[in-house]
């Protein structure tokens, strides 16, 4: 009961900031219901109607573009073709394959959500304003700053996008270069930061799901860390200023346990620095579970709806916890099974053991799952078990096959949409983050400091061996390890020059210059066909159509 009052109140605050000791009753609980006309007289009013700035971050928790565009591109997730299911007009085994067209649906989404979030952060900009009174302006900085991230995901994922920053300037946008839409970032970030919300402490009911000071710096920290990528050159100091800035305020801190960064009611952990409070009734779009479970799982979790047998990571990823090489330490614990089902033994990570589902599955009740459907080729048969070894991408991937995503706790009486708070900036990222600037700056991946951040975060939270030394390759092994599905592995594997490489399911992409900077082009992704059609004044990211 404490945990569910606790979240209450912090959805409450994600609209409601300054009147946190205001007793408000469920069901007045509003998030995007009010437009920009409809407000303006009270300071309810006001704070109800930025909400709706922050209400399309439910997308962020779903299958249509933010985690697909940055993990199944990557080695760490697949959604296989199951026989007729997950074939979708092949735009899944595309993203896998680098394949991607102006006419697939995921980028096109992506677009939408961002430029989405754009437009309403554009007109409750104008209409605070307009408004002009010191409660209204003062929630302008923070409108921009939201912005700023939705332009940041843009430019990460399309390269030279248009800035539309005036909601009355209805005339179509050409595309901005990426260093200039980099420019109005970091513009916007440093500008805004110093007026934005400083927490006290951790969790913070006035703040928590609102960007904030802090939230504003680990922007920074990541755009800084991709700068080359961006054409804005090499800015290490810049991203490990940013990340002390963070660091030195003393109210982050790594959790003692990594699971309870990702358990149902995940909303008091330490290490989020923004987090999107997923709830079941109040703010539903985290839907993980339905994503990557079985159909047969609805049994093991009593969810009130059958899942969609999908998303999983790759044997290759899923080794990575186990590979004595990569991640040494003790040996000789049962992590999986291989496609006999036989036991598969090697690192006790304990993160391998929250993040990934494998293993035969059972009902709620204790009783032994089986699939009246298995495939004939399938040498698991009826008996359901996840398997971490997938037969192939397309088009008779095995139902069971995949290690399932378990990062985000599983818990009975599911639904559809998870309580589980979703971080899109937490704490040991940002340390990670520093670590790697210090890295590149010195040019010493065992650089004492480096070393001393990766090997808290892998004991920790890992609860394995430290490293006696690093290189490049371990160091994103190991962020890897960590981050997993928080949707930051496609831009990690981009600035370590990997993306392009062979991986499981995804052959070496063609060596290509026609990108920006002499980049791959496939480094960025198409601009929608609909909106390049749309507007005659948007020219087509090089290398597509």
């Amino acid at each position: 009961m404490k945990n569910k009052l606790i979240k209450n109140i912090l959805f409450t605050s994600v609209l409601i900031s300054g009147l946190s000791c205001t007793k408000l009753d469920e069901s007045e609980f509003i998030y995007d219901k009010v437009t920009g006309d409809q407000f303006g007289k009270t300071e309810l009013e006001i704070s109800s109607a930025v909400g709706a700035a922050y209400s399309n971050l439910a997308g962020v928790g779903g299958n249509n573009h933010y985690l697909p565009l940055n993990e199944v591109t990557t080695d760490e997730a697949i959604v296989p073709t199951r026989g007729p299911d997950w074939g979708d007009g092949g735009h899944w085994v595309r993203l896998k394959r680098h394949k991607y067209v102006a006419t697939d649906p995921t980028p096109s989404n992506g677009w939408n959500f961002c430029y989405g979030g754009v437009s309403t952060c554009n007109r409750l900009i104008a209409t605070l304003t307009t408004i002009g009174t010191p409660t209204a302006v003062a929630y302008i900085p923070e409108l921009k700053t939201l912005r700023a991230i939705y332009y940041y995901w843009l430019m990460d994922w399309y390269g030279n996008v248009p800035l539309s920053i005036d909601f009355a300037d209805t005339k179509p946008p050409a595309n901005s270069t990426r260093l200039d839409v980099y420019k109005f970032i970091e513009t916007e970030l440093t500008t805004n930061a110093p007026l934005l919300k400083k927490p006290n402490s951790i969790p913070d009911v006035a703040t928590y799901g609102r960007v904030t000071y802090y939230a504003a710096e680990a922007a920074l920290a990541k755009l800084y860390l991709n700068a080359e990528l961006y054409g804005a050159g090499a800015q290490w100091d810049k991203a490990i200023a940013a990340c002390d800035n963070i660091i030195n305020s003393g109210i982050f801190a790594l959790t003692p346990n990594y699971v309870d960064n990702f358990s149902q009611n995940n909303q008091n952990s330490k290490e989020f620095i923004w987090a999107i409070p997923f709830d079941h009734i109040k703010f539903g779009g985290l839907n993980i579970n339905m994503m990557t479970l079985s159909y047969l799982n609805q049994a093991t979790y009593n969810i009130n709806a059958q899942p969609w047998n999908g998303f999983a990571s790759t044997a290759e990823f899923y080794k990575s916890y186990i590979d004595p090489v990569q991640n040494p330490g003790p040996q000789g614990t049962v992590v999986g099974v291989d496609p006999l089902g036989t036991p598969i033994t090697g690192t006790d990570d304990k993160r391998m053991r929250n993040n990934f589902i494998v293993g035969p599955q059972f009902s709620s009740a204790g009783v032994r799952l089986s699939d009246d459907g298995a495939d004939a080729t399938d040498p698991d048969g009826k008996p359901f078990t996840f398997t971490p070894y997938i037969n192939e991408l397309e088009p008779a991937a095995w139902r069971q096959s995949g290690a399932r995503i378990g990062k985000w706790q599983m818990y009975l009486g599911m639904t559809p949409n998870m309580d589980n708070d979703f971080a899109i900036f937490r704490y040991a990222d940002i340390l990670l983050t520093k670590a790697e600037a210090t890295a590149r700056k010195t040019a010493n991946w065992s650089d004492a400091s480096v070393l001393a951040v990766v090997n808290q975060i892998r004991t920790q939270h890992g609860g394995v061996t430290a490293f006696p030394s690093l290189t490049a390759s371990s160091f994103l092994a190991e962020r890897s390890r960590e981050m997993f599905c928080e949707a930051w592995k496609r831009q990690d594997m981009i600035r370590f020059g990997t993306y392009n490489g062979k991986t499981d399911f995804h052959d070496a992409d063609p060596d290509d210059a026609l990108g920006p900077n002499g980049i791959n082009h496939l480094n960025i992704f198409p601009i929608p066909a609909t909106q390049v059609d749309a507007n005659k004044n948007l020219k087509q990211n090089p290398g597509y159509q």
